[in-house]
């Protein structure tokens, strides 16, 4: 079944092909999830909220891009909304810092479970908009509006970041030498 066909499937609210749609893109947004929430409970719990919205705005859905890029987008916001709900989302108005770019520090001997647990420790500030802005590719506009931030706030969080992420792999790969 497309994606086409099962979205006009489940807008008559067919409970097989909502369960086939949650089947086929919660494998995908699970992660996502898990990385804006700190504990396992909080990403089910934003999963499950994300994909009522995706189902309640199913109607809205205008075939410009893929479905999955879709459904991404209202997860990370689902995330969001949900990490604010708790006040745990302190971000802070950097407009007034100037920050030069780090150098990108890479290392073969560094696993993607490393690298993961690095940005997991990151302050929660820098980890929504590195998320946003590197693996969910969302620009500085779309992830000021989303956060209730500045664009300029965006990118001295995304540089501070990465700065963190530089300092930490250096840090490990001392260890190895």
């Amino acid at each position: 079944m497309t994606d086409i066909q099962l979205i006009q499937a489940c807008l008559q609210h067919d409970r097989n092909s909502q369960k086939l749609l949650f089947d086929r893109y919660s494998g995908q947004m699970y992660p996502i999830c898990l990385r804006y929430c700190r504990t396992q409970a909080e990403a089910q719990d934003a999963l499950l909220m994300g994909f009522t919205k995706v189902f309640h705005r199913l109607h809205s859905y205008k075939e410009e891009g893929p479905l999955g890029a879709w459904i991404r987008k209202i997860i990370v916001r689902t995330c969001i909304d949900l990490l604010r709900s708790q006040k745990s989302l302190p971000l802070v108005s950097l407009d007034h810092v100037q920050v030069q770019e780090p150098s990108v520090v890479y290392h073969e001997s560094m696993t993607y479970d490393e690298m993961i647990k690095i940005v997991n420790r990151m302050p929660d500030g820098y980890r929504f908009v590195f998320c946003m802005a590197v693996i969910d590719e969302m620009s500085h506009a779309e992830i000021a509006q989303a956060l209730g931030i500045t664009e300029s706030t965006s990118r001295t969080q995304l540089v501070k970041a990465r700065k963190y992420l530089q300092s930490r792999i250096t840090n490990k790969l001392n260890l190895y030498q």
